[in-house]
């Protein structure tokens, strides 16, 4: 068997303990360091926090405290604005590290992040490293995945992809974004600002018109809360009627006036039909595409992981799912 790959735990919230737990199940990585800035976390050790067989590292505040080879991982999961993650991604390229990251805007950055994207991209290329976001949504369900679809056809005309995600069922930071017992006006108002909802679903619309070829002309992104009609209970309390119970978010991107790829993201407590993703794609063929039993956390640890044992191969800069290897997650033993 090869020499485990050498991975760094940036960031032990919520999803950062479900990549440990995954990360533990993974012969073929091995943690050598843990950080994050929280100090009633760096009373801990990695396993503690994260309840899982993995060694017993004492948790740190900051990159520099972590003792670890050149070319090893940094799983980062933190912050979901790109000009947050920008100086610990710097740091771990200066140290020589790649990372995969769960940062929703380092997903695909080209678009609305120019200049930040070229400079992440430029650091990494001159240090030999390689930068990686990955995700869910976004990075899979609502972009790759489509993208890679289209592939058996051989002319597309227009894509739908909607995803419903029943929040009950995700974590209470979630539920805190998606503004759950809040009144429907004071989410709206935080909404307009940018402040909470889901981030990521304009980088969904570019990386799938890049996956697609298409170059959009306009986007259109409007979100709006969900306001509850029966009473719900929720990890933040009762959920009255006349209550937000969720956002809803659309995403239209047009080429010459024309609506060529629409969006959906419904993020409610207890939604109608259960979890699930729909993807049509009309063209030269019809195809409908039903997907359930995502569990977005879950999922995007196993993403990080996956991508983790192949991301030294990958050529050094910043990378998308786009360019990431088509490769499972187990090899042969």
């Amino acid at each position: 068997m090869n020499t485990p790959i050498p991975v760094i735990h940036y960031g032990l919230g919520p999803i950062g303990q479900a990549i440990g737990r995954t990360v533990a199940e993974e012969p073929r990585l091995v943690s050598v360091g843990a950080v994050d800035i929280d100090p009633h976390l760096q009373h801990h050790k990695l396993h503690e926090i994260c309840d899982a067989e993995l060694p017993e590292l004492p948790i740190v505040g900051s990159l520099a405290d972590v003792k670890a080879p050149e070319g090893a991982v940094v799983l980062q999961a933190t912050v979901s604005r790109l000009s947050q993650a920008r100086d610990q991604l710097m740091e771990a390229i200066a140290r020589g590290y790649n990372v995969v990251s769960t940062c929703e805007e380092l997903v695909w950055p080209w678009d609305d992040q120019p200049d930040l994207a070229r400079e992440l991209d430029e650091a990494a290329r001159k240090g030999g490293v390689t930068l990686l976001g990955v995700g869910v949504n976004p990075g899979m369900v609502m972009d790759t995945l489509p993208a890679l679809v289209a592939r058996i056809t051989s002319g597309v005309d227009a894509v739908y992809v909607a995803r419903y995600v029943d929040v009950l069922e995700r974590r209470i930071p979630l539920q805190e974004k998606m503004g759950l017992t809040k009144d429907p006006a004071w989410v709206q108002e935080r909404l307009d600002r940018g402040q909470i909802g889901h981030v990521g679903l304009g980088a969904s619309l570019q990386m799938l018109a890049a996956g697609l070829g298409w170059s959009l002309d306009v986007i259109s992104i409007e979100s709006e809360p969900i306001v509850a009609t029966e009473t719900l209970e929720s990890g933040l309390g009762f959920i009255e009627p006349g209550l937000c119970k969720g956002i809803r978010q659309k995403a239209i991107g047009y080429i010459a006036g024309v609506p060529r790829i629409t969006l959906e993201l419904i993020m409610e407590a207890g939604v109608a039909g259960g979890g699930r993703d729909e993807t049509i794609i009309d063209g030269d063929q019809a195809l409908h595409m039903h997907l359930t039993g995502v569990h977005g956390d879950k999922a995007t640890a196993a993403l990080i992981v996956n991508q983790a044992l192949h991301v030294q191969q990958m050529p050094p800069g910043l990378q998308t799912m786009l360019s990431a290897p088509l490769l499972p997650r187990r090899g042969q033993e």
